[in-house]
């Protein structure tokens, strides 16, 4: 699977790191490729948020002036950054879209029907 040219050198490493995974589990198909460019995109995105988040922190302040009864009232609101509501929607979509992949546990399991395909990742009382 080639990543899109329009992907930002962050999107392409990502991209090319769920190529692999599909890849090594013998799924790697070109007709993936722009859902799988789609999820590197929301993880890039992902990252990006994530890391505003940790600098300037998941709440702001905003201040309201208004008048009341011919005085101003001023009024103090802690609110949830825009931030904090675009992760939570790049998360949620790149779950599904890793879903839609197979990528995900239950996922994964109703693809193979509950077994494990590598030989390797057994626990030690497989026989």
């Amino acid at each position: 699977m080639t990543p899109p040219l329009h992907l930002s050198d962050l999107a392409q490493l990502l991209f090319r790191e769920t190529a692999a995974i599909l890849e090594h589990q013998g799924r790697a198909d070109p007709s993936f490729s722009q859902l799988v460019a789609i999820l590197a995109q929301r993880q890039e995105q992902i990252q990006r948020w994530q890391a505003v988040l940790e600098m300037v922190g998941d709440t702001c302040e905003s201040t309201t002036v208004r008048k009341v009864d011919g005085q101003q009232v001023v009024t103090t609101m802690i609110r949830a950054r825009p931030e904090v509501a675009m992760l939570s929607d790049a998360m949620r979509q790149s779950q599904s879209l890793l879903g839609e992949l197979g990528l995900t546990p239950s996922a994964f399991l109703r693809l193979t029907g509950g077994k494990k395909d590598d030989p390797g990742s057994g626990d030690e009382f497989d026989f």
